[in-house]
């Protein structure tokens, strides 16, 4: 997540609470959410506050999204890299560090992950296809 969708994160979070943040909360935020998706933090949010009425504090959101990626990799199982991406050590290990990343975030479905291991198309192909196709839409 971007500095600045750390932001709109927080000005999601006040609409639900009415709670004022500053530049420095919102670089406090980022401290501990940078590393996610902003689409993965507003979900936790949106969880949080349909389930609790607690203060939210990034302890929450952070909670939430391990949880769901936990959930999301469970689903998935081992990961590793298909057929076309085996061609040396190094791009094996590249892509199957890209593939958990993106089956935990939700980037890739445990459907397209299959659909992945069938072709014969290198990860960086697919990805940027998904890409494509999410623009489109």
């Amino acid at each position: 997540m971007r500095l600045s969708e750390t932001g709109e994160l927080l000005a999601l979070i006040s609409a639900y609470d009415n709670r004022n943040f500053n530049k420095e909360t919102t670089a406090a935020w980022y401290d501990l959410l940078g590393p996610y998706t902003l689409a993965e933090a507003k979900h936790a949010v949106k969880k949080h506050y349909n389930e609790s009425t607690d203060w939210l504090m990034p302890a929450h959101v952070v909670r939430i999204i391990k949880a769901e990626r936990k959930a999301r990799l469970a689903k998935v199982g081992t990961i590793v890299s298909g057929r076309a991406d085996m061609t040396d050590t190094a791009t094996e290990l590249a892509t199957t560090k890209a593939l958990t990343k993106a089956v935990a975030s939700g980037a890739l479905t445990p459907e397209q992950y299959e659909d992945y291991q069938r072709g014969e198309t290198p990860w960086a192909d697919y990805r940027r296809g998904l890409l494509a196709l999410r623009g489109a839409a």
